[in-house]
């Protein structure tokens, strides 16, 4: 059990740098709009509402983007697990209902907070269903 926490670990470790990389993005869209647009004093309610637009039209691009990529990685590492079960013939099922879980959600959240905060408080991530 200890292996496979440690597997969700260097999974959390993964997916908390690649949103960070994701959030750094959206972040350099709004600081691209204030160097190269905002070089004026004043601007008409048409100009603002243009670079809104054209910002909106940015980061939904980089955000869709990111969720895309998120998909595909999730498939390919279930692809890893599913691959992996079939050598030892088992069927591994998935309850998707269990994916928008707010308590479970709500404990993976903690977990996260736990392994990668200073805290000596480390909480147990049961794998057990």
């Amino acid at each position: 059990m200890l292996h496979h926490q440690n597997e969700a670990i260097n999974y959390m470790r993964f997916a908390r740098f690649k949103r960070g990389l994701c959030l750094k993005t959206v972040d350099s869209c709004f600081q691209d709009l204030k160097d190269s647009r905002l070089v004026e004093e004043t601007f008409t309610v048409d100009e603002v509402a243009d670079m809104l637009d054209g910002l909106q039209t940015i980061v939904h691009s980089e955000v869709e983007s990111e969720l895309i990529n998120t998909t595909y990685t999730n498939v390919l590492l279930l692809r890893q697990l599913f691959s992996q079960a079939e050598k030892w013939y088992l069927k591994l099922q998935t309850d998707i209902s269990e994916l928008e879980n707010r308590e479970l959600l709500e404990q993976v959240a903690e977990f996260e907070k736990s392994e990668f905060t200073s805290s000596n408080k480390k909480v147990e991530f049961c794998f057990k269903m």
